[in-house]
């Protein structure tokens, strides 16, 4: 039961609360596992979802601008805060072990959590998207749910080899450190958490400097990203260890075949650098899997480009599919 975490059906979707983006916990259905929510105006509606995981960078729902958008456009989104992003408990530490994050165990875990908090929401025939980090999971979660109609991995890091463009340039070496000892990991970590307390607005300006749209982005919801930099100081050394590992080293799994029963779409920026577009189309030739390029943003590249993202939805992701009830 989630009690007074979120209201599932509603006779007057369109009625708002003060804040149309309250994130809220879930309790999922005979669990005792919460899971932070914002369903965009906070109950469920006869709407066709679009379902939202967060990167590791950003644990906050997209704008107001970007949730009305979509609502009007026919999509309700629910934005999920991935488990021990700064909200809820992260994974059990003993899944956190290089051994059950190189076996896809915590990978597969947390997408069996997301797949039984879709059931409790009453979701169905939704859109997943995920953001960087997030799709090791997503991909996870779009093969063990046959509710996910459509799926759309927004820069994708299936153990690419980004090194060198990785920016700004500092940060490739805490990265790396992050990586390869404990003691860098949680060094790196207290040097991410103490900059990201000092000035997040610098601290996020320098993360998206690849990309006009996404500095505008960060600019035009500063206190989205000051919510952010709060929230990543109560992240834990091992999950920043397991999201990255996923991302960029262990996830060999992911391959053509793993891809092949996937209803989906990379989407990747032209605005941000040559080399990492064209490690997109690597990667998207390397899964057979189509990739679309939109005009603005890199990181946040859908909320950048929303109706790029809208186009694909309707091409690939018709309205007709919706929830009932």
């Amino acid at each position: 039961m989630l009690g007074n975490a979120v209201s599932i059906r509603s006779p007057e979707p369109d009625q708002d609360t003060p804040d149309p983006r309250s994130v809220r916990p879930v309790r999922i259905d005979g669990s005792s596992i919460d899971v932070d929510v914002m369903v965009y105006k906070n109950r469920v509606s006869d709407l066709k979802p679009l379902v939202i995981l967060n990167s590791i960078e950003l644990p906050m729902p997209p704008s107001k601008a970007f949730c009305d958008l979509m609502w009007d456009a026919g999509y309700q989104v629910v934005f999920v805060r991935r488990p021990g992003f700064g909200g809820a408990p992260g994974l059990p530490a003993a899944l956190l072990t290089q051994t059950e994050i190189r076996n896809g165990a915590a990978a597969m875990t947390e997408a069996a959590i997301l797949h039984r908090l879709v059931d409790t929401l009453g979701l169905a025939n939704f859109v997943l998207l995920g953001l960087g980090t997030a799709n090791s999971v997503c991909v996870r979660l779009s093969k063990l749910s046959p509710k996910v109609d459509f799926a759309v991995f927004s820069n994708p890091l299936f153990h690419q080899d980004v090194w060198e463009i990785v920016r700004p340039k500092w940060m490739q070496s805490m990265v790396r450190q992050t990586l390869t000892s404990k003691g860098g990991l949680r060094f790196t970590v207290i040097a991410l958490k103490a900059a990201l307390k000092r000035n997040p607005n610098w601290f996020y300006r320098q993360f998206a400097q690849k990309s006009a749209g996404d500095i505008d982005y960060v600019a035009e919801n500063t206190p989205d990203f000051e919510a952010a930099a709060g929230l990543l100081q109560n992240m834990e050394p091992e999950t920043v260890y397991y999201d990255l590992q996923m991302a960029l080293i262990i996830d060999t799994q992911v391959d053509a075949t793993f891809f092949r029963d996937i209803n989906g779409i990379v989407l990747c920026g032209t605005e941000t650098t040559a080399d990492w577009r064209e490690r997109m189309r690597e990667q998207a030739d390397r899964l057979a899997f189509p990739i679309a390029f939109a005009p603005s943003g890199d990181l946040f590249v859908p909320y950048k480009s929303p109706r790029v993202l809208l186009d694909i939805l309707n091409a690939h992701a018709p309205l007709k599919s919706r929830r009932s009830g």
